[in-house]
């Protein structure tokens, strides 16, 4: 399976970096409950609700309906459902949720309070890991195979010199005897992936989506809340991915290389929200929420550092890659800096689709609250440019935006939640939280895709999410004008990773495309979660 090249020339020439929806979905995709105890605890359905900070996000004209000045402070733990990753031990984090202040200002007439809110939030964890290892036919030198003869063949109109092409993934792999082959004269060693040959991936990703949050907001005579929230997002991604691969050759033998490859995303980006609350009836305490929350407009940095080694070497004198049987560890050929290597490093503007949130909720007395709401977002609608200095213009990546159409899908959410106090002083939690997978379970990656993006593909791994379910616990105790609260999250999700792509392998070895020859490793995504907030109203 092999595909034409059609690619951007003022970009190749400047970068060796790519980028690739699952990456940047990772990235932008905050498909969780994060914010305040008592936020969480009711799972976050408080957008109608309002009188907490963390609806600043949800529904900004939720911060309205404080009385009085608020300030508050979260932080807590996760732990991690799969614990198999070496060095990782139980996969348990701690981490600062949350810190915000609220000023309201009663006013005469028929604005009853006009509020003022800044909260810092985190809207993402990246922290994951996970080890898996699987019996499969299929290699991922079939791929870098592929790539690198097509890579080769177009080289003059990809690349500004060979020097250029040798830094590239399937460059750095023909360079270190991967498959093994000589470029020069096309010569190719048959090396057949059995099925007993093992493969196995370690990868471990760190960091956080972090929002700084400005909001105003007025209350009307209590029946009508209207907010405006200005969000400033920081980006700090960062991700490791170990792959090893044994094959047999025809002769017996075992030809082993494993890859490393280091990416971190780094920036900024801003953001709108609009939010309005209705009490329809003047008797009823039932409210109606709305929220339209724009793209958020990210400029970005990545850069990656990428280790390729084997267990040969080139001879100078037989001019050929010669097998080292006797070395007792790998080589390393090739190690690029992250600091110093301008050709590994991408600078890119993303923008996310909008979100619509609608939401309701309602309070009996003062003993019992309910919410509930619906979000919708079409990250397929999901953009991607560049710098005008990459091409003399700002220009759109409409390859990238193709590609992010066929492996991304629109994510439907639906949250619920309640609050009951059995006394005054004491209020017990729960909610609940359904968000569909915002990837196609059928979905693949292929780095040839003819993109600007993926001029020179650094990584060709890729993972299929499943839907999200996430179940939360909590109870309050306000003592006069202090209060405390504490919740558990529990977020349920699963992953199908695949190394590579498997249909490079089929086609050397003639099999049909709907015949899979590898499995997936299937990741438990799971996460547990404990946070208390403690807070002040005066």
């Amino acid at each position: 399976m092999k595909k034409v090249i059609l690619l951007g020339l003022s970009l190749c020439s400047m970068t060796a970096a790519a980028q690739d929806p699952y990456l940047n979905n990772s990235i932008i995709n905050t498909s969780d409950v994060l914010g305040t105890a008592r936020f969480v605890g009711m799972g976050g359905a408080m957008g109608a609700l309002g009188a907490d900070i963390s609806v600043i996000s949800s529904n900004p004209a939720g911060i309205g309906m404080f009385t009085k000045n608020n300030i508050s402070l979260t932080a807590g733990a996760s732990w991690l459902g799969n614990n198999s990753a070496r060095g990782m031990a139980k996969g348990t984090f701690a981490q600062f949720d949350q810190v915000g202040v609220v000023t309201s200002f009663k006013l005469p007439g028929r604005v009853s309070n006009l509020n003022f809110g800044f909260n810092y939030q985190k809207k993402a964890s990246y922290d994951n890991s996970f080890f898996g290892e699987t019996l499969t036919a299929a290699s991922w030198a079939d791929q870098l195979d592929a790539l690198a003869q097509e890579a080769w063949d177009n080289r003059n109109y990809l690349y500004s010199d060979d020097e250029t092409y040798y830094n590239t993934l399937y460059g750095l792999a023909n360079g270190c005897g991967v498959f093994p082959w000589l470029m020069k004269d096309n010569s190719r060693t048959n090396i057949v992936k059995n099925p007993s040959d093992p493969s196995s991936t370690l990868q471990v990703t760190r960091g956080s989506l972090n929002a700084y949050e400005f909001n105003l907001s007025m209350n009307l005579a209590d029946q009508f809340f209207f907010g405006l929230t200005v969000g400033v997002d920081n980006v700090d991604w960062r991700r490791g991915t170990d792959y090893w691969e044994q094959r047999t050759g025809t002769n017996g033998t075992i030809h082993d290389f494993g890859y490393r490859n280091e990416q971190i995303v780094t920036g900024n980006g801003y953001n709108l929200k609009f939010g309005a609350i209705v009490r329809p009836f003047d008797a009823s305490t039932f409210r109606v929420g709305l929220t339209v929350e724009s793209p958020t407009w990210y400029s970005l940095k990545y850069v990656d550092d990428q280790i390729l080694t084997t267990k040969y070497r080139y001879d100078e004198n037989k001019k050929e890659y010669v097998y080292e049987s006797a070395q007792d560890k790998y080589n390393p050929h090739s190690v690029y800096s992250l600091s110093d290597s301008y050709i590994n490093y991408l600078e890119y503007h993303l923008t996310t689709p909008w979100k619509v949130r609608a939401q309701i909720g309602s309070t009996v007395g003062t003993r019992f609250a309910w919410g509930m709401e619906y979000e919708f977002a079409n990250y397929p609608g999901t953009t991607m440019k560049y710098p005008s200095r990459y091409g003399g213009y700002n220009y759109a990546d409409e390859g990238f935006m193709d590609m992010t159409k066929e492996i991304l899908k629109a994510q439907h959410t639906v949250r619920a939640g309640l609050e009951l106090k059995p006394i005054s002083s004491v209020s017990l939690r729960a909610g609940y939280n359904f968000i569909t997978s915002s990837t196609s379970q059928n979905g693949e990656w292929d780095p040839f895709f003819s993109d600007d993006a993926l001029a020179y593909p650094t990584g060709v791994d890729y993972m299929n999410l499943s839907d999200v379910h996430i179940a939360t616990l909590g109870v309050g105790y306000r003592y006069k004008w202090l209060y405390a609260d504490i919740s558990y999250k529990y977020r349920y999700q699963r992953g199908d990773y695949y190394a590579f792509n498997q249909a490079y392998s089929q086609a050397l070895l003639g099999v049909d495309s709907n015949t899979p020859i590898m499995d997936p490793i299937a990741v438990n995504m799971d996460r547990h979660s404990i946070m208390a907030t403690i807070g002040a109203r005066f």
